[in-house]
């Protein structure tokens, strides 16, 4: 529990950079052109489902590279793992329950916001809105869907997530893939270079 805490913990950070970066640069940039918003919008929101992605692709990866090593200690050692090696190499479940605790807080509020119905307070949308202001300019083309969307933001987010953890067995297999082939690459180097320095017959 304590890894997926920690997961979780880095997965909010990077969402919080992100809602960071919304605030200060993107909502900036917004104007009277109806065409300009929509593809910062489109761009933005596209970037910030991509970094969450990859979020999860990277942590995915690592918890991979660490079974692969404990394995390895297991093996050759005879090494013991103890529970805590345990929780930190890869398991699917992981992934999901670290993106969902992560996104926890936009869910709650989420919550808050549809008991209140179309009466919510106006502290009560504001505080909704910029912590979900990675995907902030998303809001005003879909007015109609609020406040049911708040829900989905978060869910979506959680699915980003979970999903490039999913992935990261995959991602380590290529680079395990990648890793052979350049020590291919470099044995042959060395073969060639040995034939070339070989002193020739007489």
């Amino acid at each position: 529990m304590k890894d997926i805490a920690k997961f979780a913990g880095t997965t909010l950070l990077v969402l919080l950079t992100l809602t960071l970066v919304s605030l200060v640069f993107i909502q900036s940039f917004m104007g009277d052109y109806d065409w300009l918003n929509l593809t910062l919008t489109a761009v933005y929101t596209l970037a910030t489902l991509a970094a969450l992605f990859y979020d999860g692709l990277q942590r995915g990866t690592q918890d991979c590279k660490y079974a692969a090593l404990m394995e390895k200690q297991v093996q050759e050692r005879g090494h013991v793992l103890s529970e805590t090696e345990k929780q930190r190499m890869y398991r699917p479940v992981k992934g999901w329950a670290a993106a969902l605790l992560s996104m926890s807080p936009l869910f709650i509020l989420a919550v808050v916001a549809i008991a209140f119905g179309g009466n919510q307070p106006i502290l009560l949308t504001l505080i909704v809105r910029v912590a979900m202001s990675a995907v902030l300019g998303v809001f005003q083309y879909v007015e109609a869907l609020l406040p049911w969307f708040y829900i989905a933001v978060p869910l979506v987010f959680a699915v980003c997530v979970g999903a490039g953890y999913a992935c990261g067995p995959k991602m380590w297999a290529r680079q395990v893939k990648m890793m052979e082939k350049a020590k291919r690459d470099k044995r042959r180097r060395v073969s060639r270079r040995r034939r070339k320095k070989a002193p020739k017959p007489q």
